[in-house]
């Protein structure tokens, strides 16, 4: 079962320095990030998304059958914790970039008949999302029996004082809250995101709250995160 922290991070900025942090921390085996081809089309104007756009229209004149509506996981690429954060920088910044941006994802996502039902930003269901999420944000931490004594000495005291009984063979798994369109569009008036922003973790929960503090903190943000047991 997955649970919910939320970070003091209401700003692009701010949330683009969280994932960062996320994926370089040294409990980290793998970050996954990827953003749906509409984006690129819809930031098509900036030099770095522009190629890949391009690149994308090429395919789609290769394979006429590509089901652009589709599942399909080739609809996503690969992208970096600064192309993340520079595509909420722009959707959520409130200037002419910016509703630039929506409009060329608000075509895209019409063209294709994508837009799909309306939901409030932030407030679909996680075992339900909306299709397509534009931004898939994953992270994958080292196994218990896979830290290292000194290198990793926080999380494994962490463990030992909480005394849970944990798979110590298991990957832990976490992922950002859903971000669809309505987030895109809609989920920072003004530039300020409405809630604070949430990322989703397996246990063992005293890990994931280790990682999530140290995370955090090179954020910069101003608060820590604040997980169910804080409640």
């Amino acid at each position: 079962m997955m649970l919910a922290w939320s970070f003091s991070a209401r700003t692009a900025d701010e949330v683009g320095r969280l994932v960062r942090a996320l994926g370089r921390h040294r409990y980290l085996r793998e970050a996954d990030l990827r953003l749906h081809f509409t984006v690129d089309r819809a930031l098509s104007d900036l030099p770095d998304f522009a190629r890949h756009a391009a690149a994308f229209e090429a395919r789609r004149r290769r394979e006429p059958e590509l089901d652009l509506r589709s599942r399909d996981p080739s609809l996503w690429r690969a992208a970096t914790a600064d192309e993340i954060a520079a595509v909420l920088g722009t959707f959520w910044t409130p200037d002419a970039a910016g509703l630039r941006a929506h409009e060329r994802l608000l075509d895209a996502l019409e063209e294709l008949d994508l837009l799909g039902d309306e939901h409030a930003p932030f407030a679909s269901s996680p075992e339900e999302p909306p299709h397509p999420e534009l931004l898939l944000l994953d992270w994958v931490l080292l196994p218990v029996d896979e830290l290292d004594a000194d290198r990793h000495a926080g999380a494994l005291r962490a463990l030992e004082e909480s005394g849970e009984e944990i798979d110590p063979s298991a990957p832990l798994y976490q992922e950002a809250t859903v971000l669809s369109a309505a987030e895109l569009l809609l989920g920072a008036p003004n530039g300020v995101l409405a809630e604070d922003f949430l990322i989703w973790s397996e246990g063992p929960y005293p890990y994931a709250d280790y990682v999530f503090r140290g995370a955090s903190k090179v954020a910069k943000l101003v608060e820590p995160p604040v997980g169910v047991r804080d409640i």
